[in-house]
């Protein structure tokens, strides 16, 4: 089994877990971006040109964890995540 060097334990509060594809808001006021759980790409509504994304993967029972596209499509069948509408 190859390694990734995005695999840093999300196992622990991800498995299983219900995402579902958003543009970005912030968490609280305040809040300027997120970054993917994996490979910490930046999440943002963009406002200050600097973000990797404004559109990913978000934890959809608490809207706090994000996961990019590509990290989505590479971790979806190992993390068993169900995307929601």
């Amino acid at each position: 089994m190859v390694e990734d060097w995005r695999l840093t334990g999300q196992e622990s509060s991800l498995v299983g877990r219900p995402l579902r594809l958003a543009r970005w808001v912030p968490y609280r006021p305040g809040w300027d971006h997120d970054h993917c759980d994996f490979c910490w790409a930046e999440i943002s509504d963009d406002e200050a040109g600097h973000a990797d994304f404004s559109e990913a993967w978000v934890t959809a029972d608490d809207n706090r964890t994000w996961v990019c596209r590509a990290c989505f499509d590479d971790f979806r069948g190992q993390f068993g995540w169900v995307a929601v509408e």
